[in-house]
C-alpha cells in the first residue's frame, strides 16, 4: 500500500538576505552565490502533518518503527549551472517556526521564517545553539537553522551527471523519531556543506514546486509497506499466456472521494475462450490472475506515475475475483486518473491497460 501527503508549510530562508524568506510563494530554492571571496547558500524548511501519519499507521494496523518505508519527495522546476555531482541533505528542525508572508521578489518580512531566525524580525542569531544535540552551519552569515545531530536525524539523496534531478530522500528514520516522541518541527533541506565550500562549485540554483504551487507537483510525504497479499483462487483456473488474457473492471464507476481508501475490482478472461456445453456464456467464465500480479496509477492528464510498480502494489485474489486497494491521498480532485496492470505470466511479465481503466477523483 502507498499513502502520502502535502505540507502543511515551507518556506525559503537566504543567507545573502537574512530578513526575508518566500513563505507564500510557488518555489521552493537551494542554491549557492557568491561575492567575491564570499560564500552565501539558500536552504529551504518543509512541515508535514503527524497526526495523520499516526492515523493511517492505527487504521491499518501498522506498528511505529514497523515494515514501512517514509520518502520525502520533490518535483524540479528549474535548475542552472549544476556541478558534476552534489549531495542534497535533509535533516530534523529543532525549534518551531512560521512559513511567514514572503515572496521571491524579496520584500523583508517579519512574520516569518528567516535565516536570522524561526518566528520572523530582524534579531540576529535566533536560531540559537540550546538545548543538546542541535547544530548549524553557515558561511558567512550566523544563522540558517537548528537541527538534530544524529544518523537518526538525517538522511541524503547523491545526484550526477547522468542521474535524474527528482529528490526522492528516505526519511523513515526521522519519521521513525518523530512518531516515538520527538517534536516534529520538519525538515530542513539543504545542499552538502563540505561540497558547497569547495572552490570548483559552481554558483548553483535548484528550484522545486513547493506547498503553494497552483500545479499538481507539491512535495509529497510517501508512506509505502507491502501489506498481506490475499490470494485464494477458490475453484478459478489460473490464467495463463497462452491464454492471450484480457483484463477488465467490474463494477467500477469511475468516480472516487479525494482522501480516502478505494477498491478496484477486476476480471480476467481468455480473448477466445474455448467453446464447449454450458448454461452460461463461456465469456462469463472468470479466472484468476498470478500471484505476481501488479498495479500502477498514472495521471491521465501528463502521463506521471503517481503509484510505481513495486512490491506494495501486488494485486488480491479471492473466489471473488481479483481487487487492489489504493488511497486517494495523493490525488487531486476533478483530475483523471489511470491504473495499468503488470502480470508474470509464465516467467513473463505482461503488460495491461485499456481505456476503462480510468477513473476521476472528486472533492
Amino acid at each position: 500500500m502507498i499513502w502520502s501527503i502535502f505540507p502543511t508549510q515551507d518556506a525559503t530562508i537566504y543567507e545573502k538576505n537574512p530578513d526575508r524568506n518566500t513563505g507564500l510563494d510557488p518555489i521552493l530554492e537551494l542554491g549557492k552565490t557568491t561575492s567575491g571571496a564570499d560564500i552565501y547558500e539558500t536552504r529551504f524548511l518543509i512541515k508535514f502533518d503527524t497526526a495523520k501519519i499516526q492515523e493511517m499507521l492505527a487504521n491499518e494496523s501498522l506498528s511505529i518503527g514497523g515494515n514501512y518505508t517514509a520518502s520525502l519527495s520533490f518535483t524540479t522546476a528549474e535548475i542552472s549551472d549544476l556541478p558534476f555531482s552534489y549531495t542534497i541533505e535533509a535533516v530534523a528542525i529543532t525549534g518551531s517556526w512560521l512559513n511567514g508572508s514572503g515572496y521571491k521578489d524579496f520584500t523583508k518580512i517579519n512574520d516569518g521564517v528567516t535565516w536570522y531566525s524561526p518566528n520572523g524580525g530582524v534579531v540576529v542569531d535566533q536560531w540559537n545553539l540550546t538545548g543538546s544535540g542541535t547544530q548549524k552551519v553557515f558561511n558567512e552569515v550566523s544563522g540558517g537553522c537548528n537541527w538534530i545531530s544524529g544518523s537518526l536525524y538525517y538522511t541524503s539523496q547523491s545526484f550526477n551527471f547522468n542521474s535524474s534531478n527528482e529528490v526522492n530522500l528516505n526519511v523513515t528514520n526521522i519519521v521513525n523519531q518523530w512518531l516515538g516522541g520527538v517534536a516534529n518541527e520538519g525538515f530542513l533541506v539543504k545542499l552538502k556543506n563540505s561540497e558547497l565550500t569547495q572552490s570548483t562549485y559552481p554558483d548553483v540554483l535548484l528550484q522545486f514546486y513547493g506547498a503553494n504551487t497552483q500545479t499538481v507537483y507539491q512535495p509529497v510525504l510517501t508512506i509505502s509497506w507491502p501489506g498481506t497479499q490475499v490470494y485464494d483462487t477458490g475453484s478459478m483456473t489460473v490464467i495463463a499466456k497462452s491464454n492471450n488474457p484480457i483484463i477488465y473492471t467490474k463494477y467500477l464507476n469511475g468516480q472516487f472521494i479525494k482522501d480516502t481508501k478505494a477498491r478496484i475490482y477486476l476480471g480476467s478472461r481468455p480473448m477466445f475462450p474455448r467453446p464447449h456445453f454450458q448454461q452460461n456464456s463461456v465469456f462469463s467464465n472468470e479466472y484468476a490472475l498470478p500471484s505476481g500480479s501488479y498495479y500502477q496509477i498514472r495521471d491521465a492528464h501528463n502521463n506521471n506515475i503517481i503509484i510505481p510498480y513495486s512490491n506494495n502494489t501486488k494485486l488480491n485474489i479471492d473466489v471473488s475475483g481479483s481487487y487492489f486497494d489504493f488511497y486517494t491521498t495523493m490525488m487531486y480532485p476533478e483530475r483523471y486518473y489511470k491504473f495499468e496492470i503488470k502480470s508474470n505470466l509464465n516467467g513473463f511479465d505482461e503488460y495491461f491497460t485499456s481505456n476503462e481503466f480510468m477513473f476521476k477523483i472528486t472533492r
